[in-house]
């Protein structure tokens, strides 16, 4: 075959599949009327017309209300799906837009196609990307959440019923959702990468879906003749199954596959007043929507392209902030919160906007209603992480749980030395090490240094069955290079290194590293020399980062919630390690709005520090 005539194959082939898409909906809609042609056969039109006639104001009233309450849920849910997918929209433009959308797109047919269109028309100034992610965004999340809303309600309601295994998969496949939204937040599919939303967007998206088909149901039931005598708890079940089989065929409305739906589940209702009252119905809840839609349509919101973007406002904090340990902002993918008072570091997790330490400039107040509000707007929960007993006051003022998580191990250089019975276990380690030969030496990164450090790297990861992260850094020599290195060799070879972050005035320990076979007091050699190093700098504080809090008498809950998060920072070893050091324990808490939320968040930093890259 000639290139012109797989051309144009290629062209027909497209063709068809284009008059496929386009065809379908109207073939599943002409069989429709074809499998209701028993229940249609001698219906009078007349007396489905008179149904529409004969509907009194109040039923209008009562339809327009409900349609009203539909369709905010439906405009919320759009916001929604704004706000995971980061797109700066504001609220009300993402409601409105997204409730005439929808308008347009379920009188037309063809939903996502439409839908996308009419949000890029709406949205001036936006990327059709934008558009379409949105629109998939909305479509795939809410057949997902209709799902089990539908099987749900056939379950407790007796209008309908569903075969068991049907009600178990579904079941399965909700909770396996909320599972992979929680353990893997992130799916990487090709080239591509997909967030999922949280836990929290997750509840808002099934209470908006519980609503919008709690309301348009409400909005053909009261519109039904006084003569049909059926409960809303009996249409319920019904008219969500039906919902669903509309839009499974992409029919313009969901015409045909929705009455098909209503006349097979509700036998005991005439075919005249039901399809009378579904007329009404589709008047009201898509004709009258339709022609509002048309005004944002015709007069377009201006929006900026915000698609999220890493600023130099980050580096530049950094430069600023009063504690070295900020400088995993370099590596974790933190933001910068203005907070009215100061900055903040803020980092996303699966579930969480977590506020990491205490503010890089400025006063703690002003601190939780800015997280606060920040969280809101990506559908997260709020949450301080290793903040000091002064901004853990503050949460505490704005009714926030606190709970103390783990203690920094802070060290006076000016004030260190190893005289003294309380360092006779410290002088031994350092006797040990330097009797193996082993020698310590801050050095500059250089290709010869990190061939060596890589080496000692990968065994180590290898032990420990992989390297934390979140609040802890990992290897990576640009994320090094800002760092101080001291490293430990013997007979020339490089065998340990430490790394630490650094201001002005402060350090802090990072990554510890050493190979299989070490030592004894190697590391205990590698962080005395940084402590002589920052005496003779004259730093006036050096952290040996995080360890485990001493217990306290606490609630149980209380307890657990801080022995899993301990787990995270080492055990008793590494504990015996820094306090080797004449450490000053400085206590550090976590603060949550409630314990709810700090149990969720407890979970999800515990798997983000263990899994990174998950």
């Amino acid at each position: 075959m000639t290139d012109k005539s797989r051309q144009r194959a290629a062209v027909r082939a497209a063709a068809s599949r284009k008059i496929m898409r386009s065809g379908l909906p109207l073939l599943i809609g002409a069989a429709c009327v074809w499998l209701l042609r028993d229940r249609l056969e001698g219906l009078d039109f007349h007396a489905v017309a008179d149904v529409v006639r004969t509907t009194s104001a109040l039923q209008w009233i009562a339809a327009a209300a409900a349609t009203a309450l539909s369709f905010w849920a439906i405009g919320t849910y759009d916001m929604v799906m704004h706000r995971h997918l980061r797109t700066g929209v504001d609220p009300k433009v993402a409601r409105i837009t997204g409730a005439g959308s929808i308008a347009l797109a379920q009188v037309l047919g063809l939903g996502m196609v439409t839908g996308a269109l009419a949000r890029w028309r709406m949205l001036s100034g936006a990327r059709p990307g934008m558009a379409a992610a949105v629109t998939g965004a909305v479509a795939l999340s809410f057949m997902a959440a209709w799902a089990p809303i539908a099987v749900l309600m056939a379950a407790v309601f007796p209008g309908a019923s569903l075969p068991l295994w049907m009600t178990l998969a579904t079941a399965v496949a909700t909770i396996s959702v909320a599972g992979l939204a929680f353990f893997r937040p992130t799916l990487q599919v090709g080239r591509f990468t997909l967030r999922l939303p949280s836990l929290r967007a997750l509840a808002a998206i099934a209470m908006l879906t519980m609503l919008d088909v709690v309301a348009a149901a409400a909005a053909l039931y009261v519109l039904l003749p006084p003569d049909v005598t059926i409960s809303f708890a009996v249409l319920l079940p019904v008219f969500a199954l039906a919902l669903g089989a509309g839009l499974f065929s992409s029919t313009p409305g969901g015409a045909g596959p929705f009455e098909l739906t209503l006349l097979a589940l509700l036998p005991m209702v005439a075919e005249a007043p039901l399809l009378g009252a579904v007329l009404a119905w589709r008047v009201i809840y898509y004709a009258v929507p339709a022609l509002l839609a048309l005004i944002p349509l015709a007069v377009p919101f201006k929006v900026a392209d915000s698609t999220p973007a890493r600023s130099a406002a980050t580096t530049k904090a950094l430069s600023r902030a009063p504690r070295a340990e900020c400088g995993v902002a370099r590596q974790n993918g933190a933001e910068v919160l203005d907070t009215c008072t100061g900055e903040a570091m803020v980092v996303e997790t699966g579930q969480t906007l977590t506020l990491l330490f205490d503010p890089m400039s400025g006063k703690p107040q002003g601190v939780v209603p800015a997280l606060t509000a920040a969280a809101r707007d990506r559908m997260l929960v709020p949450v301080i992480y290793k903040c000091s007993a002064r901004l853990a006051s503050e949460a505490k003022r704005a009714g926030w749980w606190v709970l103390r998580v783990a203690d920094d191990a802070v060290i006076d250089p000016a004030a260190f030395c190893t005289e003294g019975a309380e360092f006779r276990q410290l002088r031994r380690k350092l006797r040990q090490a330097e009797k193996a030969g082993v020698t310590v030496e801050r050095e500059e990164l250089g290709p010869d240094l990190i061939s060596e450090l890589v080496r000692i790297d990968a065994a180590w990861v290898i032990e420990h069955r992989g390297a934390r992260g979140f609040s802890m850094g990992q290897f990576c020599p640009k994320y090094m290079d800002a760092q101080q290195i001291f490293v430990a060799r013997q007979g020339g070879e490089a065998i340990a290194f430490i790394t630490l972050h650094q201001t002005d005035r402060d350090l802090a320990l990072d990554l510890m590293r050493h190979g299989c076979t070490l030592p004894d007091g190697t590391m205990h050699l590698l962080v005395a020399r940084a402590i002589e190093a920052a005496r003779d700098a004259k730093r006036r504080r050096l952290t040996l980062a995080a360890m485990p809090a001493r217990p306290c008498r606490e609630s149980r809950l209380a307890t657990r919630l801080r022995d899993r998060i301990a787990s995270g920072s080492g055990g008793a070893g590494l504990t015996r390690f820094k306090e080797s050091f004449g450490i000053r324990r400085q206590p550090l808490y976590m603060a949550a709005p409630d314990p709810v939320t700090m149990a969720l968040a407890v979970a999800d930093i515990a798997r983000v520090i263990r899994r990174p890259q998950g």
